[in-house]
């Protein structure tokens, strides 16, 4: 049954967009894809309803992954959609027990973005958290998690954030 589904050009086109970045919402689907609107939604919920997708709500918006994505790694990899999430994980794998202050000036974001997605990380489960005289300091609890998160996913996740970090941690990586 999958591969019948998965036999049209566009429903393929659709799922590998979906493959390559995952917790990736509809509309970016679509313009990866070169669909319609209608063309998208319909297909994607085909994909869907036969399980070969799986579709998360998080606020207004929907987000795709296919079946294979543990359901552990989908929240963060619904994170890592925002380029400044991204920016900070990227910061806490290579700076830990940093503080607010710290992150601001090493990610070039705002403090009220910075505890934004520090919350959000938090929730997940990812942050551990300490204390540098009057500042809390946050680093990453499962480094090698995230790490070969990122590698698994590299190609929809890729940034020169991202990349910068695997180019460092490839020797860590191999092992």
């Amino acid at each position: 049954m999958e591969e019948d589904l998965l036999a049209l050009p566009t429903r393929r086109r659709l799922y590998d967009v979906v493959r390559r970045t995952p917790g990736i919402g509809a509309r970016e689907v679509q313009r990866e894809a070169g669909t319609g609107w209608g063309e998208t939604v319909y297909h994607l919920e085909r994909l869907t309803d036969a399980n070969l997708l799986h579709r998360e709500r998080s606020g207004h918006q929907d987000h795709y992954f296919v079946a294979e994505v543990p359901l552990a790694d989908r929240g963060l990899l619904r994170l890592t959609r925002s380029p400044s999430a991204r920016r900070l994980l990227v910061t806490l794998l290579e700076a830990p027990k940093s503080t607010v202050p710290d992150l601001t000036g090493r990610t070039g974001l705002s403090a009220g973005r910075v505890s934004v997605h520090l919350g959000r990380l938090a929730q997940l489960g990812v942050l551990r958290t300490g204390r540098n005289d009057r500042f809390r300091t946050f680093e990453i609890a499962d480094r090698e998690r995230i790490l070969r998160l990122l590698v698994s996913y590299r190609e929809g996740l890729a940034d020169d954030w991202v990349e910068r970090l695997l180019e460092t941690w490839s020797d860590l990586l191999r092992t």
